[in-house]
């Protein structure tokens, strides 16, 4: 079963991608909510379950103190709010707080374009330490291959009796 975000979690992610999110990433919006789905999708039915209910509870706190729901709020009302889930009513507002801001900058930095502006780019350290590995480790490379490929000594190759 595929993920797919409710209306109520898009827009609240869509309203926490100023918040906690530099803002040259809010044009990179859409990416990081798509992102975000990526990751929700690994988790469980249940925690799923239980990360809508935390988005719905999230957009529905606003609004003793703020009389609008949180997707609607902007600038310095929607930081403060964040801000008092991260300090938390309860342990469970800090928690939820603390994961979505930790997924949503991580969805944040792996869009090309931001890790380009932070100079992130692995590519050439990738290859570079790959070649060393396999030059430093070739022996071993190859019996480790060797040693996967063998016959396993524990279950011999059953012999066939032809008729």
């Amino acid at each position: 079963m595929t993920y797919h975000h409710t209306p109520t979690t898009r827009a609240v992610l869509d309203s926490l991608v100023p918040v906690i999110c530099p803002p040259e990433a809010v044009a990179y919006r859409d990416a990081i909510v798509a992102d975000m789905a990526l990751q929700f999708d690994v988790v469980p039915p249940i925690v799923q379950r239980a990360i809508g209910l935390g988005f719905a509870t999230y957009d529905l706190g606003a609004l003793p103190r703020y009389f609008k729901r949180a997707r609607a709020l902007q600038g310095d009302q929607a930081e403060a709010y964040f801000h008092s889930w991260e300090e938390g009513f309860t342990p469970l507002h800090v928690q939820f707080a603390r994961v979505i801001n930790q997924l949503m900058s991580l969805s944040c930095y792996e869009q090309p374009a931001m890790m380009e502006r932070v100079g992130y780019r692995p590519a050439a350290w990738i290859e570079k330490v790959t070649k060393k590995r396999l030059t430093v480790f070739a022996d071993e490379v190859r019996k480790q291959e060797a040693q996967i490929l063998a016959p396993d000594p524990l279950r011999p190759a059953a012999k066939k009796e032809v008729a």
